[in-house]
């Protein structure tokens, strides 16, 4: 992660942009084994543990803004965060995690007693097998690449917090590194985790991947 700089002590030019890419804490949901997609869920009482381990993390990274998804499980996690920063967190729908249409609230032994084969299918070919009536992984990754490249060109040379979903981020991530969506499930986004993003002239790369250290204690005290 970032070190701290003494106070007033200006970025310059030659900083990249760093966005701090975070999957909010656990819902009740995630506890259930329920697929979220764009619906809400709360956050579990691990969850809520969670979001204080990454205030604490990240609480002297020199955010200038913070932005999160809409949904509540989102939006409470960068709430914490924020409020280390005395900064109001921007909701942006393009963070919304992927729609997974009718499976949405559903175990996977429901989807599969529902929909027969289709979630197997779905695990062989992410990019094709899309829910009924939900996102494929193509307009997934679309929104999410504009909506953070968008931040980065209102950002140049600073850094910013994003908390989304895990869907939304492994989309993300895929394209910052250039990899197809059959890896989709090779990426692992575990609830609390932190990903560092750098924007400068050579292009994106990936600083950090799906970092958790900073969960152990508080998931322990559970």
């Amino acid at each position: 992660m970032e070190a701290a700089r003494p106070a007033g002590t200006p970025r310059t030019a030659d900083d990249p942009s760093r966005l701090y890419l975070i999957r909010h804490g656990e819902t009740d949901f995630n506890v259930e084994g329920r697929y979220q997609g764009q619906i809400d869920s709360t956050l579990s009482q691990r969850g809520r543990a969670q979001t204080e381990c990454l205030a604490e993390a990240l609480a002297r990274v020199p955010f200038r803004a913070i932005y999160s998804s809409p949904l509540s499980r989102s939006l409470e996690t960068a709430q914490a965060i924020a409020a280390r920063h005395a900064l109001a967190v921007v909701p942006l729908d393009g963070l919304r995690e992927v729609g997974m249409g009718e499976w949405e609230g559903l175990t996977e032994e429901e989807i599969t007693a529902r929909f027969g084969p289709v979630l197997t299918a779905r695990r062989k070919d992410p990019e094709y097998v899309t829910p009924g009536g939900g996102e494929s992984l193509g307009a997934l990754q679309a929104r999410g690449l504009a909506t953070i490249r968008g931040l980065v060109a209102r950002h140049p040379c600073e850094a910013i917090a994003v908390v989304a979903h895990g869907g939304l981020n492994k989309a993300i991530l895929l394209g910052i590194l250039g990899a197809p969506f059959s890896r989709y499930w090779a990426i692992r986004q575990d609830n609390g985790a932190i990903n560092v993003l750098e924007f400068d002239d050579r292009g994106a790369r990936v600083r950090l991947l799906n970092e958790t250290a900073h969960l152990r204690e508080g998931a322990a005290a559970l």
